[in-house]
């Protein structure tokens, strides 16, 4: 546990509350602070909620970067920008997501990979978007963070996303 970070953590939180604001997302502070043991949980919660959410059926792989697209601004995951697409990977950029929406500008860092629910969010949805495409009903994804904002300071998260060709 990485108790430097989690006294931070909710120093913030405690001058938000006296400040009558808003004082984050709880889940985002104890997995900064509890650290990997917590990525696997919620990298399986944004799977499960992925597969779970409603989209349009789509009838082939080209068709992913778009409907993704549509579904991640219809829930409103977030800003999303497909960076590269082929028939076996989607890389995209991810701003204003809900794991670091409220961190940054704030100071907080991170060593390692932070967004796991977005990514296990991410293969869900393409797995979703896969489910009624003929011969690729049961293709299973694989999404993981390359690049997170709490460790390179940008303003978006980086994310490939892994399934198998036809």
């Amino acid at each position: 546990m990485d108790r430097q970070l989690l006294s931070k953590i909710l120093a913030i939180m405690k001058s938000r509350l006296l400040e009558g604001k808003s004082y984050g997302n709880l889940k985002v502070g104890a997995l900064l602070a509890l650290g990997h043991q917590l990525e696997a949980i919620f990298y399986y919660l944004g799977h499960e909620l992925g597969t779970f959410l409603k989209v349009d059926p789509i009838s082939g792989v080209s068709n992913i970067p778009d409907a993704l697209i549509k579904a991640i601004s219809e829930y409103h995951i977030g800003e999303v920008m497909i960076t590269d697409s082929s028939g076996e990977i989607i890389q995209l950029r991810l701003k204003e997501h809900s794991s670091i929406k409220d961190l940054v500008n704030q100071g907080i860092t991170s060593k390692g990979n932070f967004c796991s629910f977005e990514a296990g969010l991410l293969s869900g949805l393409v797995e979703k978007l896969l489910a009624g495409v003929t011969n690729l009903s049961n293709v299973h994804c694989f999404a993981q963070e390359i690049n997170c904002s709490l460790q390179s300071g940008q303003d978006f998260c980086e994310f490939i996303i892994v399934f198998q060709n036809e």
